[in-house]
C-alpha cells in the first residue's frame, strides 16, 4: 500500500530534496509540500495524507504548534518531526503535542524513508541521539521522584506554589502560615535538595528536560 506523505519545510532546497526522496521511494507518494504550517492547515481537512514530515522552526506558526492543532482535527494522521533541533525541550514539546516520531535532518534519505514506513506500521522512529535522550529521561524522572519524596507534605506544598511563580508572601498566605514558618520550610527544602535558590529547587524537581 502506498503511503501518502506531506512535507512542511520552509527551506526550498530541503523541501524539494525531501519531495524527490519520497517520490523515488517504493510505497511512498508526496501528497503535498508546504513552506509553512499555515499552508498545511488550510489544505489539511481534505488532504489525502497519512504521514506528515514536519519541521519545527518555521516562519510563522511553529511545527510543534501545528502538530498540536492538527492532531486534534485528524488523530489518525501521524506526524514525524524532521528537524535540525535536538534540544530536550523541543523533543519533549513535540511528543507531548502528538508527534509519533522525531528524526534529525542529518539522517540519510534511506533512514527517513524507513522512518516513514515504520511510523505508518505502528512504530515510533527516532534518531539515535534522540532515542538516547528519551531513555536517559527515565533515570532522571526516578531521581526527581526520589527528591520530591524526601520532602514533607508541607514542604511539597510550598515548593509547588513557588514553582508556579508565587512570591513568598503569597505562598505563606495561601498556606495559612507566617513568614517565620515559611522561611523554615524554604531552608529545609534547600538543604534537602542541596540548592541555593527557588529557581534551582524548581528545576531540580520539576525539570522538563529529557537528559
Amino acid at each position: 500500500m502506498t503511503i501518502h506523505v506531506a512535507i512542511v519545510e520552509d527551506q526550498k532546497q530541503i523541501r524539494e530534496g525531501l519531495k524527490v526522496m519520497i517520490d523515488s521511494s517504493p510505497d511512498l507518494f508526496c501528497a503535498g509540500a508546504f513552506e509553512d504550517a499555515e499552508g498545511l492547515i488550510k489544505a489539511f481537512k481534505h488532504l489525502d495524507v497519512q504521514v506528515v514530515l514536519m519541521d519545527i522552526g518555521l516562519g510563522g506558526m511553529s511545527g510543534i504548534e501545528c502538530v498540536e492543532k492538527l492532531k486534534e482535527m485528524r488523530p489518525e494522521v501521524h506526524f514525524l518531526m524532521c528537524t535540525s533541533l535536538d534540544e530536550d525541550d523541543k523533543i519533549y514539546d513535540a511528543l507531548c503535542a502528538g508527534a509519533t516520531g522525531y528524526m534529525l535532518k542529518s539522517a540519510s534519505d534511506e533512514d527517513l524513508a524507513q522512518a516513514i514506513k515504520q511510523i505508518q506500521a505502528g512504530g515510533s522512529p527516532m534518531s539515535p541521539s534522540v532515542a538516547r535522550k528519551i531513555v536517559n529521561s527515565f533515570s532522571g524522572k526516578r531521581k526527581n521522584t526520589k527528591l520530591l519524596n524526601a520532602l514533607t507534605n508541607r514542604e511539597k506544598d510550598v515548593l509547588n506554589l513557588l514553582n508556579k511563580g508565587y512570591p513568598y508572601k503569597i505562598v505563606a498566605d495561601k498556606l495559612g502560615i507566617g513568614m517565620g514558618s515559611m522561611r523554615f520550610h524554604i531552608r529545609n527544602i534547600y538543604e534537602k535538595l542541596q540548592v541555593h535558590s527557588r529557581a534551582d529547587a524548581s528545576n531540580k524537581v520539576f525539570r522538563k528536560n529529557l537528559a
